[in-house]
């Protein structure tokens, strides 16, 4: 006669222990699993310092884009033949002025060499010169300013509230190259703020 194979007791015991503890570990990964979704990254964490660091240093951070200059052929047209603009998104570290500007030109360069040099190895953004008598002032006075900026700043913009860096923040750049950039930017600022108030001096003088 054929013996019946039965599963011994402590053999079945184990079985349902390893089962329980599946069970168990399924439920803590469906309760706490999307909490390691809200654990910020190294990056997220280096950003968020070097936002930090900006504000100690008096900048203010926004998202903004512009045109990209590196562009691929296929990026320039779209699949129906239309032109396009490509564009990129950086962070950029804002430096105040005060005043605001009322007699200098506003503008933004790019970081490249196509389109109307404003210094070596920077370009205007296209069609946006400004046709201004002081902007070779400006850009002489700003030349050793941009000439310290990072590699990784591909943008530099002038605008009535303030001289703003486009900044890539590549690995490796933290809150000490943050504070950097605006040392730099402060003396960018001060030449604008000294140029309008020369301005401003010699309208009030009927100079201009």
């Amino acid at each position: 006669m054929r013996r019946r194979y039965t599963q011994s007791p402590t053999r079945s015991s184990k079985l349902e222990a390893v089962l329980v503890w599946f069970i168990i570990i399924v439920i803590m990964l469906a309760a706490f699993g999307p909490l390691f979704w809200l654990v910020p990254s190294k990056r997220e964490r280096r950003l968020a310092a070097m936002r930090l660091q900006a504000r100690r240093d008096g900048l203010t951070v926004e998202m903004r884009r512009f045109p990209k200059l590196d562009v691929a052929p296929e990026e320039r047209v779209s699949a129906g033949g239309q032109p396009l603009t490509p564009l990129r998104e950086s962070a950029v570290y804002l430096h105040p002025l005060a005043p605001r500007l009322r007699l200098l030109p506003v503008w933004r360069v790019l970081r490249g060499s196509d389109g109307l040099p404003a210094w070596p190895g920077w370009v205007f953004e296209r069609a946006t010169k400004p046709d201004s008598p002081v902007l070779p002032r400006v850009l002489a006075g700003l030349a050793v300013v941009v000439a310290a900026l990072p590699q990784d700043v591909v943008a530099l913009e002038c605008e009535s509230r303030g001289l703003g860096a486009y900044w890539l923040e590549s690995p490796g750049t933290g809150p000490p190259q943050v504070t950097e950039l605006a040392a730099r930017l402060e003396a960018g600022a001060r030449v604008l703020e000294a140029l309008e108030a020369e301005l401003a001096a010699a309208v009030e003088k009927g100079k201009i």
